[in-house]
């Protein structure tokens, strides 16, 4: 019994070496020299955040007939002016409202195959925006100026991704698109932006970061052209945007006087688009 004894007791001993080996091997008493040597990334203060694609920002609109109507438009330089496809497509007659019952006829429409823009050339020549060039970051302000519902109003939004809005009805287009949360509308009293559709999204120097092309009153976003469908339609037209267009600042405290003045200017319009419409039929 004494040497059973003996054999367990020599053989825990031999157990314990071995447990001690292995665990001194498996976490040393230097913890240092178990972590591999990892450089970490230097973390840049203030770094903006990416543009991300957000799957629910894909929107199908089907556009009705047209009626006579009332949109936004901008100048661009050398008598052309920016607006929405939805805008200008199909009017009988379509022009910039330069004061109370005057209207100045468009000389040309040129129309972007597949996305919601549109080009008009005009006798009227104010001074035109500048264009930014930076790729646009989530969360970055835009303020947009027009003419909502026909009167004068503006919107303050921040950006929150790219999308995808599909037009069907009168005409068919497929287009990238930037989504917009709208974070305040002027004037307050401001209930829908129907007739904002042309009028231009702008970063906080003044530069056209975008076309206004819809908008989801429900969600309370509204939605932009993407840069690369307005340089495409531009350089098609052999337009180039002035390069020392003056810039100004925009900012949520002073939005809405410096939209008060770009249409005091004329630098942004109201556009009118008459549509024919069908006589009557008499009843016998």
């Amino acid at each position: 019994m004494d040497r059973l004894l003996d054999r367990l007791a020599y053989l825990a001993a031999i157990i314990g070496v071995l447990y001690a080996c292995f665990s001194y091997t498996r976490f040393p008493q230097n913890e240092a020299s178990r972590r591999p040597s990892v450089p970490y990334a230097e973390v840049v203060p203030d770094a903006p955040t990416p543009v991300v694609a957000l799957r629910e920002q894909e929107i199908t609109i089907q556009l009705p007939a047209k009626q006579p109507s009332t949109g936004t438009a901008f100048a661009i330089g050398g008598g052309w002016w920016l607006t929405a496809r939805h805008v200008a497509d199909e009017c009988d007659a379509i022009g910039l409202v330069i004061g109370p019952r005057q209207v100045t006829r468009a000389l040309q429409v040129v129309i972007h195959p597949n996305a919601d823009l549109a080009l008009l050339s005009l006798n009227l020549e104010p001074e035109p925006f500048a264009f930014s060039n930076e790729e646009l970051q989530q969360g970055e302000n835009g303020f947009t100026i027009g003419y909502p519902q026909g009167s004068p109003g503006d919107v303050y939004a921040q950006l929150i991704g790219h999308g995808r809005m599909k037009l069907g009805g009168r005409y068919r287009t497929d287009e990238p698109i930037l989504a917009w949360a709208e974070r305040r509308r002027a004037p307050d009293s401001l209930t829908a932006l129907g007739g904002l559709s042309g009028g231009p999204m702008l970063n906080e120097q003044g530069q056209v970061i975008g076309v206004l092309v819809a908008a989801s009153e429900r969600r309370g976003r509204v939605m932009t052209s993407h840069p690369t469908s307005t340089r495409w339609l531009l350089e098609q037209a052999g337009l180039m945007p002035d390069p020392y267009a003056r810039l100004f600042p925009l900012a949520t405290d002073n939005f809405v006087r410096q939209g008060d003045a770009l249409r005091e200017d004329l630098r942004v319009a109201k556009v009118f688009c008459n549509v024919k419409q069908p006589p009557r039929r008499q009843r016998l």
